[in-house]
């Protein structure tokens, strides 16, 4: 049987887009497909390599110092000069990387969109300009994969001219492993960090981004701080890296607000982690599909979450609780009823549901059988 080849091509290989490539690729078949990567050499690229050790990929390193427009040479040339039967990019500036390459080969084109816009950020010229660009690669493509529901309601009303691509959009959601968070051990925590027993442990887990909503989680833990009858002992558990942290951590400590919370390693391994603590908050001001929530359920660990677009899609008819973003005293308060009316019994009860509804191998059959709508043309 002939095997596909297939040509990814990643501009940012960061955050959600390396763990969709661990959960989605690896349900493929290295006897049916060949997958060739073009990402730039950074630790995330040498990540997704061992992520995906199992397909036999071919890797493309391009200097990270690169350029867009750089990029955009390379791509072009490699699709000009070596066959293939699809093109995959992530992401809208690697779709835009490898527009003018697969159009002049005639190679099919998928887009997978992992993010959303926000109020204010295609504004002024520049907004305008970039609507431009954006609009002229989802017309050109075959077909842009949304994340979620919440993504492409999202793309429709950022854009204008949306006739142009509105039929070209799919929805298919993220999916996780669900079998690494249905058994994974038990991580603990207050062990291994010295906490009394009594500590109500709040997981924290991600990129200081703005995005993330870090600041308004501050805000809750500084409300809470203010109570005198606490049944139990507040401890935010951070585990991340990069972005804002220094920023964060210094304005923790204006507030007098260091002691309450812990900045820990980032961890490849979550589920051990997750099923160590007694509720796991995401504060997100946007998100495009979030897999942390999903994992989170699966391992039968309470959420409490925001109703930003994105994050409500995945947090629907579960029992997580959802308070408004950018709202430290909502979630001061559901924090609150979770520590004094613990919901754990009712997030383990939900967990087959939970492996039901965000299992990634039948999320990756959907989006095999889209490639395969070009691939056996």
């Amino acid at each position: 049987m002939k095997r596909h080849r297939i040509l990814l091509v990643v501009r940012h290989p960061v955050g959600g887009i390396r763990t969709f490539f661990r959960y989605f690729y690896r349900n493929f078949s290295r006897e049916l497909y060949h997958f060739t990567l073009v990402a730039p050499d950074l630790p995330e690229a040498r990540i997704l390599l061992e992520d995906l050790s199992g397909l036999g990929l071919t890797y493309i390193p391009v200097d990270p110092r690169t350029s867009g427009a750089g990029l955009f040479r390379v791509v072009t040339q490699i699709i000009r000069t070596t066959r293939y039967d699809l093109v995959h990019s992530h992401g809208f500036a690697s779709g835009a990387c490898a527009v003018v390459g697969a159009l002049s080969r005639r190679t099919p084109h998928i887009l997978t969109s992992h993010d959303v816009f926000t109020e204010g950020q295609l504004v002024g010229l520049g907004g305008m300009l970039a609507k431009a660009a954006l609009v002229s690669v989802l017309a050109a493509v075959d077909v842009t994969h949304c994340v979620s529901h919440d993504a492409r309601a999202n793309l429709l009303a950022s854009l204008p001219l949306r006739w142009l691509f509105e039929r070209k959009l799919t929805v298919i959601p993220n999916g996780i492993e669900v079998e690494r968070f249905l058994g994974a051990d038990r991580r603990d925590l207050r062990a291994e960090l010295g906490l009394p027993a009594e500590s109500f442990l709040i997981g924290f887990l991600g990129r200081f981004m703005s995005q993330k909503g870090f600041r308004y989680l501050a805000d809750a833990i500084a409300t809470m701080a203010t109570k005198a009858d606490l049944p139990r002992l507040p401890v935010v558990l951070a585990f991340g890296e990069g972005g804002f942290i220094r920023e964060e951590i210094a304005a923790l400590r204006e507030r007098g607000l260091a002691g309450a919370v812990r900045f820990l390693p980032f961890v490849a391994d979550v589920a051990p982690t997750l099923r160590g603590l007694d509720v796991l908050v995401m504060p997100s001001l946007w998100e495009a599909c979030p897999l942390l929530p999903m994992e989170a359920m699966v391992a039968g660990v309470p959420v409490i979450g925001t109703n930003c677009v994105g994050l409500r899609e995945v947090l629907s008819a579960t029992p997580s609780v959802v308070v408004p973003p950018r709202d430290g005293g909502a979630l001061a308060a559901a924090l609150l009823e979770e520590m004094e009316h613990p919901t754990a019994d009712r997030a383990r009860a939900f967990a087959p549901e939970a492996v039901r509804r965000f299992r990634v191998e039948d999320k990756a059959v959907e989006l095999e059988n889209l490639m395969l709508r070009f691939l056996d043309r």
